[in-house]
């Protein structure tokens, strides 16, 4: 998130997924009902939507999950749907950062609390929100292009496969990676398209690229994990993958394998089940009157070949034990303000 989205911001059924269509919700603090919409169920939102299914489960809350599929007026209308049935609060990883705003008015003034995650939404909807939860993505992009920088001895082109225009992620971590470019006159950027998250795209796109440019790339930055796995098949078969740099963010669990393997340079770890997960305990606590963070800020580590063994076996060693600590790092971790501490 921007320092400018920092400035500004505030200082199912009982675990089954439901729709936000279902019976009414119970007016129940110790048994809160959650609405849940997301911009799409990409692998970072999948993996996600398992961590806010541990916390609801720990809370007693009834979640309705709903994925817009990227398609602004499908959130906008599930949206709506929360507030209809009157649900206890409502959590949006958003399509676009500069839609909702109505919605998110709307559903404050009928007393429903709202926490943005993963991706900021509109400033003129800050004060109407309850809460942030997400990362620092203009230092993932920085620490994506660093990595790259380093590997190029900072001269050489690059292409860059940016997310969906105009989603908060796509905006700052295009930010952080133009910084650090602009501190490298001898680097030129090739080529910047959106692969908008997703493997197909950014596997599509590179191919075009490896046709137009040839031998002239000399590395590939990509703002995900998908897309940096997207644009690694096509070097595959190129027979290119490891000789051409790839960076990307999210650590999710074929990136790490990526970053392990040497196809991926570096990555940066935003932990799905934690991130939203925490969404979803603040919007319970809140529920519960129990104090909530205005700005839940997340620092990425940075995944290199040389720790990613320890990330990697921490979530994916044994997945189903991490879920069940899950609820109780959360909380742990909003109490000392350590928020991405794992």
């Amino acid at each position: 998130m921007s320092s400018k989205f920092l400035k500004i911001l505030l200082a199912g059924v009982a675990l089954s997924v439901g729709t936000a269509g279902a019976a009414p919700a119970f007016a129940d603090a110790k048994n809160p009902v959650i609405g849940f919409t997301v911009y799409d169920m990409s692998s970072f939102i999948s993996l996600g939507k398992r961590g806010v299914e541990a916390v609801a489960k720990a809370n007693n809350a009834t979640l309705l999950w709903n994925s817009a599929g990227m398609d602004v007026n499908a959130q906008i209308s599930q949206f709506q749907q929360f507030i209809n049935r009157k649900v206890d609060a409502i959590v949006v990883a958003p399509v676009n950062s500069a839609t909702l705003t109505p919605q998110i008015k709307a559903a404050k003034e009928a007393g429903i609390a709202v926490i943005v995650t993963n991706l900021t939404a509109s400033p003129d909807a800050t004060p109407y929100l309850t809460s942030y939860v997400g990362p620092d993505d203009v230092m993932a992009g920085a620490n994506e292009a660093k990595h790259m920088m380093t590997a190029l001895g900072s001269k050489g082109n690059v292409v860059v496969l940016q997310g969906p225009l105009g989603q908060s992620g796509e905006i700052d971590r295009t930010k952080g990676i133009k910084q650090v470019l602009a501190q490298n006159p001898n680097v030129t950027v090739l080529a910047i398209q959106p692969g908008n998250w997703a493997r197909n795209q950014a596997y599509s796109i590179t191919q075009d690229w490896l046709s137009r440019y040839g031998s002239k790339i000399d590395g590939i930055i990509a703002e995900n994990d998908d897309m940096a796995i997207g644009a690694i098949q096509a070097l595959k078969e190129k027979g290119l993958a490891g000789k051409i740099p790839v960076t990307g963010t999210d650590g999710i669990k074929d990136g790490m394998r990526a970053v392990r393997d040497g196809t991926e340079l570096e990555s940066n770890l935003q932990d799905g089940p934690l991130e939203l997960g925490m969404a979803e305990q603040v919007a319970i606590n809140h529920v519960q009157g129990k104090p909530v963070p205005a700005t839940a800020m997340f620092i990425m580590p940075e995944l290199t070949k040389a720790n990613v063994d320890h990330y990697y076996t921490q979530m994916y060693g044994d997945f189903n034990g991490f879920l069940k600590t899950l609820p109780a790092l959360i909380n742990a971790n909003l109490a000392s303000g350590n928020y991405g501490n794992q």
